[in-house]
């Protein structure tokens, strides 16, 4: 905040410094003394102070001769604000200006007369700019900076000006005329010119900008309202302020009624425009206050559109005071909204506070209400770049922010990306393993129990023989049974996704279910199975994952168990966990192959006890299945001495 404050401070000060400076030179009873006056160095002298005046009169130079009466006005000003003077008509300013014989090269540099004049440089017509009439039938009005060259070697110049106007609602010299050296004041000129096209150039490209900005963004109304009053400014500066008259110039068939109305239409319409975007920037709860400055900038522009400009200019200090309000509805609402956490709305406030000042200084210049002769340019379009930094500066904070969250959104996204593309890989690689087994090992025991009974059929073989080989054709069809239901709950959770359903399971009940369906199989190796688990152990898990990491581990158990083998099955709580036990007394496995075990990548199938086949996939199933619980799988296991399979799972 201590920054902000600083900054306003040296922009205030700043602007104190331009208030105080001068050269020192004015016109007294019509005559300025410059013999003493070095325009090398001191640059151009500005004549400024008390002109000789007459009103209703466009008097020549001879006409002076005769004079008897002489009233003296203020320049830079309009008549009518100095004197009981009707805004419209004609008059004749004179000043007879002493300077050093030994010179040459000066020029009179003339910003701004309203609304027509012609120039008098010693007797002689020197410059014109629109056509002098007494009445607006001969008269027209123009827009140009006035040049008029002074002779050299003259030691005394009496300068004539004839003005007329029935347009503009301000009349006669209202900027500040310059002596000086030609090459500096047309320097000068262009320096200036530079000034206002730089502002002028940088208003339409944030208006294109903020412009731009509406049509992307779904919620880009306050960027609408703030690219027109870009807008609005930018032709302002374009059209008459700081004489430049960029567009008149371009356009000269243009009316200067048509300059004007685009002028004051655009000021009047900000009235309503900044309002908005206040509003629509932080979206205050009432739009009562927003509606009734609307109202106001309306019924501002529409007398723009209906009648001349000296009738609709006096609406110039309405608007004024409506400025003044709206940057006090900014600063209440801008307020309101930084004390309701918006980190956006502090900047704002900065913005309205640093460009307030320069918005102020400019409207008391123009004001008609006070007698104020100070002259400053390009006070509202410093104010509006000003807030526009602060706007500026909003939006690159946006953006920053949006890199570095996008930043941290592709790193989020590199690492699932790369988590999913290990899982489907797995995936590809069960599926490609499966394809593999329902190819071959499910097709083997279809083919033997075709091939016997075949066999059979055509009487090869006798019934003892048929019962024989039918029980080593039951064995293998149960295990093959076993697989198929392995591979259609593998795909059935591929299509469903990761969701486990949760149901309460009696676990001695699931575990006898399991024992009955794999007791062909063990009654084939005349292996003993015994459910040791307690009856009151109640779980709340899924099922159809448990049911299936059951059938896994008891028929791998009888897979690799000797014959008349026995396999016990176990379960205990210990406290948040339940540990269920596959104990078997069989083959057994090194070290390597335990790790290996529970890898999809690495598995390799190893055949049975009595040479039965396996896919080497229930188990890695089984561990992949066990982890969406929350669950996980371990083996401890010796060479020869059997194994011992652990599900542990939570306890909710």
């Amino acid at each position: 905040m201590y920054r902000y404050l600083r900054a306003i401070v040296g922009t205030l000060a700043l602007l104190f410094l331009v208030v105080i400076g001068g050269n020192g030179q004015n016109v007294s009873r019509g005559t300025i003394d410059l013999r003493n006056y070095n325009f090398q160095y001191e640059g151009p002298a500005s004549l400024t102070g008390d002109w000789e005046f007459y009103y209703g009169s466009l008097s020549a130079p001879d006409d002076f001769l005769n004079s008897d009466s002489t009233f003296f006005l203020g320049v830079p000003g309009s008549w009518h604000r100095q004197g009981a003077f009707p805004v419209l008509g004609f008059a004749t300013y004179r000043c007879r200006i002493l300077l050093p014989h030994e010179r040459k090269g000066l020029l009179i540099y003339i910003p701004t007369v309203n609304s027509a004049a012609r120039v008098w440089v010693n007797g002689e017509v020197n410059a014109e700019t629109g056509v002098i009439g007494t009445d607006e039938a001969s008269y027209k009005a123009a827009l140009r900076t006035i040049y008029a060259n002074i002779p050299d070697q003259v030691g005394e110049v009496e300068l004539v000006i004839q003005v007329a106007n029935y347009s503009y609602f301000s009349a006669g010299m209202v900027s500040t005329p310059l002596l000086g050296m030609s090459t500096d004041l047309i320097e000068m000129k262009a320096r200036m010119n530079g000034i206002e096209n730089f502002f002028a150039g940088s208003l339409i490209a944030m208006f294109v900008y903020q412009l731009i900005l509406y049509f992307l963004y779904n919620r880009g109304k306050p960027n609408l309202w703030l690219a027109l009053i870009c807008l609005g400014v930018a032709l302002r500066s374009m059209i008459l302020h700081g004489g430049s008259f960029l567009l008149p110039n371009m356009f000269p068939e243009v009316a200067f009624e048509t300059w004007e109305k685009i002028e004051f239409g655009s000021v009047y319409l900000i009235t309503a425009v900044f309002p908005l975007y206040i509003y629509h920037l932080f979206e205050p709860s009432s739009k009562k206050v927003v509606n009734a400055f609307v109202f106001v900038g309306v019924f501002l522009a529409i007398p723009v559109l209906f009648t001349p400009q000296h009738i609709y200019g006096q609406l110039l200090e309405i608007c004024h005071l409506a400025l003044i309000l709206t940057f006090v509805y900014a600063i209440y609402t801008v307020t309101k909204a930084w004390r309701a956490g918006n980190s956006d709305a502090r900047i704002i406030f900065f913005g309205v506070v640093a460009s307030f000042p320069f918005i102020l200084l400019e409207i008391l210049q123009n004001s008609a209400l006070l007698d104020l002769n100070f002259n400053f340019e390009y006070m509202v379009e410093l104010g509006v770049l000003v807030f526009l930094l602060f706007q500026v500066y909003i939006l690159a904070r946006h953006y920053a922010n949006s890199y570095r969250s996008l930043e941290v959104i592709n790193k989020e996204l590199e690492t699932v990306i790369t988590q999913r593309t290990s899982e489907l890989v797995d995936s590809n690689t069960v599926k490609d393993r499966l394809l593999s087994i329902i190819s071959h090992d499910v097709k083997s025991p279809l083919n033997s129990l075709q091939s016997l009974i075949s066999l059979y059929h055509d009487k090869h073989l006798s019934r003892d023989e048929f019962d024989t080989y039918l029980k080593n054709v039951e064995s293998d069809l149960t295990t093959t049974s076993g697989l198929v239901e392995n591979v259609l709950y593998w795909t059935a959770s591929q299509r469903k996704g990761e969701g486990v359903s949760l149901e309460q399971i009696n676990l001695k009940i699931l575990v006898e279910e399991n024992i009955r369906h794999l007791q062909a199989i063990a009654r084939n190796k005349s292996i003993s199975i015994f459910n040791d688990v307690k009856e009151d152990i109640q779980l709340t898990t899924d099922r159809g994952i448990l049911n299936f990491t059951l059938r896994n581990l008891i028929a791998n158990a009888i897979k690799f168990s000797y014959q008349e083998g026995r396999i016990e099955i176990r379960a205990n709580r210990v406290s948040t966990s339940c540990i269920i036990y596959v104990i078997d007394h069989g083959t057994g496995m090194t070290q390597v192959q335990m790790e290996h075990l529970l890898d999809v990548e690495r598995v390799q199938s190893a055949a049975g006890t009595k040479s039965e086949i396996g896919t080497g996939l229930g188990l890695s199933l089984c561990r992949e299945f066990l982890e969406k619980l929350g669950g996980k799988l371990t083996v401890e296991s010796q060479k020869g001495e059997g194994s011992t399979f652990k599900v542990i799972l939570p306890v909710t």
